[in-house]
């Protein structure tokens, strides 16, 4: 479609990008004219996630595009490299959704949503690329039969090199149809982006433009959960939705989108351990003690002997309620921090538990064992990133260790699940049968 050059903007002393249109996309003079007018109409969006466009023109017949000079990597590239994780999906989805609802409120559609054209900063910030470029791809419409529209394959093919292969996957019923469009057309091509971010595939690719036409038109779209039984019920949700066929089955607009995206986000990292009564608390402490082995028990009346004995010195010198405060007081920080540990790693069971890749949670001598569907690089840092944290919290003793495991072999996983350190099992891990299979 063009090459991409970095510049420099001599004038405001920044880095831009200029991309140079082929000269066969801007052969007619009409639609580069009306190119031009659509880029200059998308440069009035400013959105975080929106890369800016700064200038589109044409000097001594090179058509080109000067915009934001954006670093990072594009969706694609941290598909094909296994770089997400479902919250990551979820992130990135929330964002091209927002900026989405900015261009739509200034009239602006990008009709050309996919993994190439939206690009992930070091930062973790989104950038949608290439508004007002979407136009320039439309293919000739001829008339059809009863009033209808259709497209005309051989101009597809020949005014698209390149990307006829890939570009089709993402396309609105109504654009393969060769029917008007609207801004419902990106909702459909988000619902490919996070079904194709959160499942690794493309739910229309097909080996020839043709068959993805046909796919995205007609076929039904499989369900995510049917790849990765991992999604969330209600992430899935979200995308059935947006891959409705008839645009008015679809989100009404981009920001109540962007705001079920939030709410997903929200849920899958809400707390699921419900809050523990003062009943339930002295219970479980008295089933507690009853179980306790004969040397630890020696070890308590012992205390409990020394503190009375304490009590007994002390009451002559002082008044028995500052005595019975400052034993109550001394009562409560031993145990908070003689549990300390424990309630940290209950802690980063709660956090680990939340991310919906990890199947089983194992400690075993102050290491966790977490197995997780498949190596997400996104994953191993969430997971880190949530032990430093409750290690941080520690007051005394070693720190808590981690190791990340996947496509174990069967017998070892149920090894693993028989064990005495279970913390935590995925619940649809409960419904399976064993197998001689990897997990």
């Amino acid at each position: 479609m063009g090459v991409v050059h970095r510049a420099y903007d001599t004038r405001l002393h920044r880095p831009v990008a200029v991309k140079l249109l082929s000269p066969d996309l801007t052969a007619d003079y009409t639609r580069k004219q009306r190119f031009l007018q659509e880029a200059r109409a998308a440069a009035r969006i400013s959105h975080p996630a929106v890369a800016q466009i700064f200038d589109a023109d044409e000097e001594a017949g090179v058509t080109f595009i000067v915009m934001e000079l954006v670093e990072g990597r594009t969706v694609g590239d941290l598909i094909k490299s296994g770089d997400l994780d479902v919250l990551g999906t979820i992130d990135i989805a929330t964002q091209v959704a927002e900026g989405l609802a900015k261009a739509h409120e200034l009239g602006i559609v990008h009709r050309d949503i996919k993994p190439a054209n939206v690009m992930r900063t070091p930062e973790g910030h989104v950038k949608i690329l290439d508004f007002g470029l979407a136009k320039l791809l439309d293919p000739e419409v001829g008339q059809g039969p009863g009033g209808t529209q259709q497209i005309d394959s051989a101009q597809l093919a020949r005014t698209q090199p390149g990307i006829v292969m890939g570009t089709p996957a993402y396309m609105s019923p109504e654009q393969v149809r060769g029917l008007p469009v609207d801004f419902r057309t990106d909702i459909f091509a988000m619902g490919v982006l996070v079904f194709e971010m959160a499942t690794g595939q493309s739910p229309f690719y097909r080996e020839n433009y043709l068959d993805s036409f046909h796919a995205a038109a007609y076929e039904e779209t499989p369900a995510m959960r049917s790849i990765r039984p991992h999604i969330p019920g209600d992430l899935q949700r979200i995308v059935s939705r947006c891959l409705q066929k008839r645009p008015e089955d679809r989100y009404p607009n981009a920001r109540l989108l962007a705001d079920d995206l939030r709410r997903v986000r929200r849920d899958t990292e809400a707390e699921l351990a419900q809050k523990t009564s003062w009943q339930q608390r002295l219970a479980d402490a008295w089933a507690e003690l009853r179980h306790l082995p004969p040397s630890r028990m020696a070890w308590y009346a012992l205390a409990a002997a020394a503190l009375g004995f304490g009590l007994y010195l002390s009451l002559a010198r002082i008044g028995v309620g500052t005595a019975i405060f400052a034993a109550v007081v001394a009562f409560f920080l031993y145990r908070h921090v003689r549990n300390r540990p424990l309630r940290v790693q209950e802690l980063f069971v709660r956090k680990a538990s939340r991310v919906p890749e990890v199947r089983l949670i194992v400690l075993q001598q102050q290491q966790f064992k977490v197995v997780v569907d498949r190596p997400v690089a996104q994953l191993y840092g969430r997971l880190n990133s949530h032990l430093r944290a409750c290690n941080r919290k520690m007051y005394s003793g070693q720190p808590l260790t981690l190791s990340i495991l996947h496509d174990l072999p069967a017998d070892q996983f149920h090894k693993m699940l028989a064990s005495p350190g279970v913390q935590y099992v995925r619940a649809d891990l409960l419904e399976q049968k064993p197998s001689g299979h990897s997990v």
